[in-house]
């Protein structure tokens, strides 16, 4: 029998923690049709590829809002946090909205996740967190089995290894999605990512942060890093995309689509 078919109630996993948000009910998967699911990032380009990587599978969850720069306002079962460009602001307002009872169940979504960082999370009433390296239905099924009651990816951290390609696949997907309103061509897709660029998943999430302005030490605290380890990541990023300084990489991001919310974007000097 798969996970996700268990009844939480009658087959209590061992290792399963205390919920900090007991009281909301569970819901089996196919109860009262697909599970509702708002997208939340500060990047639109992000935002839009996970509604489309959830496309295929509206059978079992359908998007019904996708939040750039904020929360989720809709009514859904899961706000699903994709946590690039920023693991602690996303991790923030994931809180916040735990606290205010929003939503019934908040999900990190995630490339990588240190011991630290899922501590916070769990203490927090995050329901899960879910890696980037599984499959587009590795991740409905982890969303199934956390609107069933169950809590997931608390126990390993998720570490990163050189993943290629997210942006770019996201960017040749953007333009097949629309709103999360259920139409298409509502808002123009955002930039296609440059595919010569050839950046791992770090370091196109430190671009990000170079075109927010951010120093080498923000960066770090923001994403759970050593300050040494985030130089390295500047360097390359610099040497892949052919710049010299903080200034062109942030040209660059802008290039590239990564332009954030207006929340997070520098202010005009």
């Amino acid at each position: 029998m798969q996970p996700s078919d268990q009844d939480p109630d009658q087959h209590p996993d061992p290792w399963r923690q205390p919920d900090p948000m007991e009281g909301r009910a569970g819901r089996p998967p196919g109860t009262n049709g697909p599970l509702r699911i708002a997208v939340v990032n500060d990047y639109e380009v992000i935002v839009r590829g996970v509604a489309a990587m959830l496309q295929p599978f509206d059978d079992r969850v359908q998007v019904v809002e996708v939040e750039v720069g904020g929360v989720a306002e809709a009514s859904v079962d899961i706000a699903l946090f994709d946590t690039f460009g920023g693991h602690r602001t996303i991790l923030r307002r994931a809180q916040a909205m735990v606290a205010d009872r929003e939503v019934d169940h908040v999900v990190l979504y995630t490339w990588s996740a240190d011991a630290n960082l899922l501590a916070v999370a769990r203490a927090s009433g995050v329901s899960g967190v879910l890696s980037k390296a599984g499959s587009a239905n590795q991740l409905v099924d982890g969303l199934e089995r956390v609107a069933a009651g169950e809590q997931l990816g608390f126990d390993t951290p998720l570490r990163l290894a050189g993943h290629q390609g997210h942006l770019t696949d996201i960017g040749r997907r953007t333009s097949a999605i629309g709103d999360g309103s259920g139409s298409t061509g509502a808002r123009p897709a955002p930039p296609m990512i440059d595919l010569q660029a050839d950046l791992t998943a770090r370091e196109q999430e430190v671009l990000a942060m170079l075109g927010l302005g951010l120093s080498n030490r923000d960066i770090a605290d923001e994403l759970f890093l050593g300050v040494e380890t985030v130089r390295t990541y500047v360097r390359q990023v610099y040497q892949k995309l052919g710049v010299k300084n903080r200034t062109q990489a942030a040209v660059r991001a802008r290039v590239l689509g990564l332009e954030p919310a207006a929340e997070r974007r520098p202010a005009a000097s």
